[in-house]
């Protein structure tokens, strides 16, 4: 990642958000209250607003379908596949008395905004890359967004800083929440986050993650494989550094001792949407706790 930029691919998600809204066909995988806010985050700088305004316009929503087709088939609905999916289990775990909500490398998520206007007995936490986090500050400050819950931005580069440092200890039940982060960061630095999380003084832990499949020829990444995508990843400073054949996912967690609670695979998540046939593979979803 361009370390003076915010995210290129949170931007992205953002105006997939923006598309799937704004198209009958697909509205309904976007929750209630999303695309607002997307339109929000993508009002700092022109050519954010261009994407948004892009994304919604049915001649430049054509090519943009066009340019999916030709690259991931079916990556704009797995981003709200992936997103229903963990959203479900953590108002579930909400539901069952966690008080604090933590989302790493947040990007421009709606999640946590989302949650302090609904829930504000619950306290939310975004540590998110000091760029990416001020662009949304900034897409927020002044606008008709408010926020009447305790929400919290820590500014922090999870690829190069610690984590400890950043978390709270004061014994309250924490959800965790790691959607397309964990493959931007060198093993490494997943293995210190996952240290650093069972080492939090809380009563109760939740992780709710995502992560990458390894292949047999050693590639990592979705599939169908897609030369166009890494390149663009590579040129945006976003590589997938990090995944894990999901059949070693169990024994990772032990090792840094979590207890896998649910292991969804891109096909058990993810559907083909109503206006495209294909299906990704190779992202997967997990919810654990700590042993």
């Amino acid at each position: 990642m361009k370390p003076a930029e915010a995210s290129a691919t949170a931007k992205v998600i953002a105006a997939s958000t923006l598309l799937l809204a704004s198209d009958a066909r697909t509205a309904g995988l976007v929750a209630q209250g999303a695309a607002p806010l997307c339109q929000m985050l993508l009002s700092s700088k022109r050519s954010d607003r261009w994407l948004a305004a892009s994304a919604t316009f049915p001649l430049t929503r054509a090519c943009l379908r066009w340019v999916e087709r030709l690259t991931l088939p079916g990556i704009i609905a797995h981003y709200w596949h992936r997103k229903r999916w963990i959203e479900r289990r953590c108002r579930d775990a909400i539901a069952a008395g966690y008080e604090r909500v933590i989302v790493l490398g947040a990007g421009f998520d709606t999640l946590g905004l989302r949650l302090a206007n609904e829930l504000p007995h619950i306290e939310i936490i975004e540590i998110d890359h000091p760029a990416t986090q001020e662009a949304k500050r900034q897409a927020l400050a002044g606008r008709s967004f408010s926020s009447p819950g305790p929400i919290r931005f820590i500014a922090r580069d999870l690829g190069a800083e610690p984590l400890t440092a950043a978390l709270p200890n004061d014994g309250k039940a924490t959800i965790v929440i790691a959607e397309g982060v964990l493959m931007y960061l060198p093993p490494s630095r997943v293995a210190e986050l996952f240290d650093a999380l069972h080492g939090m003084k809380c009563a109760r832990m939740l992780v709710l993650f995502s992560f990458m499949s390894t292949w047999p020829d050693g590639r990592l990444g979705f599939r169908p494989y897609s030369f166009l995508i890494e390149r663009w990843l590579a040129w945006r400073k976003e590589p997938f550094t990090w995944a894990i054949d999901p059949q070693g996912i169990r024994a990772y967690l032990a090792e840094h001792r979590f207890r896998l609670i649910e292991l969804a695979l891109t096909r058990q998540f993810s559907a083909p949407s109503s206006i495209s046939d294909a299906s990704l593979e190779g992202e997967n979803l997990v919810a654990c706790e700590r042993a």
